[in-house]
């Protein structure tokens, strides 16, 4: 006797065999869907940057060598973003002492 699977998404019961579900579209297996593709990631790298990395490493779709450039590009990300934060901050903060200091 088989079990009955169902779609975690809209319930419905789909067969052992199925990718996608027949009434959803949405994908059945975990790191398939459209956030775990090439053009997924690249779009989540530019609007929240570096925390994008969970995604590429649970892709199963791309393989070990996209997975270890997208890794390279979002720590680089990461770290430019972090620099000039900090520039940004001190940048602010003489200015404030400039103008206190100049009043």
């Amino acid at each position: 006797m088989s079990e009955i699977l169902t779609c975690s998404h809209c319930h419905a019961t789909v067969e052992q065999t199925d990718n996608y579900c027949r009434v959803c579209g949405k994908s059945l297996k975990q790191g398939y869907s459209f956030w775990f593709t090439h053009t997924g990631i690249i779009l989540m790298a530019l609007v929240v940057g570096p925390f994008a990395l969970p995604c590429v490493w649970m892709s199963k779709v791309i393989g070990p060598i996209a997975k270890w450039i997208y890794s390279l590009f979002l720590l680089l990300m990461g770290y430019y973003l972090v620099v000039m934060c900090y520039r940004l901050f001190t940048l602010v903060q003489t200015s404030m002492s400039l103008l206190t200091n100049g009043l």
